[in-house]
């Protein structure tokens, strides 16, 4: 199913929790199916190490780390 969504960078900032620099991420995951007035779009924020954030867009995979978190949450957790 999140196969067919493009995720994106809507915004983010940099925080401090516990000593640790951490980058918030807001995103926006868009439907991209062609089924009109059909679409389910999903928007978040997650923290995540800074220099993982600045890995991962310098690596150009920052929609791949977005698109892992998204599936992260809404998979079961297993018992």
């Amino acid at each position: 199913m999140m196969e067919q969504y493009n995720f994106i960078e809507t915004s983010s900032r940099n925080i401090t929790e516990n000593g640790e620099q951490l980058r918030v991420v807001n995103f926006r995951g868009t439907d991209q199916t062609s089924i009109p007035n059909q679409q389910l779009n999903v928007d978040g924020s997650f923290t995540m190490p800074m220099m993982d954030y600045f890995m991962a867009g310098v690596e150009g995979r920052l929609s791949e780390v977005i698109r892992n978190k998204v599936i992260g949450r809404l998979a079961p957790e297993a018992e």
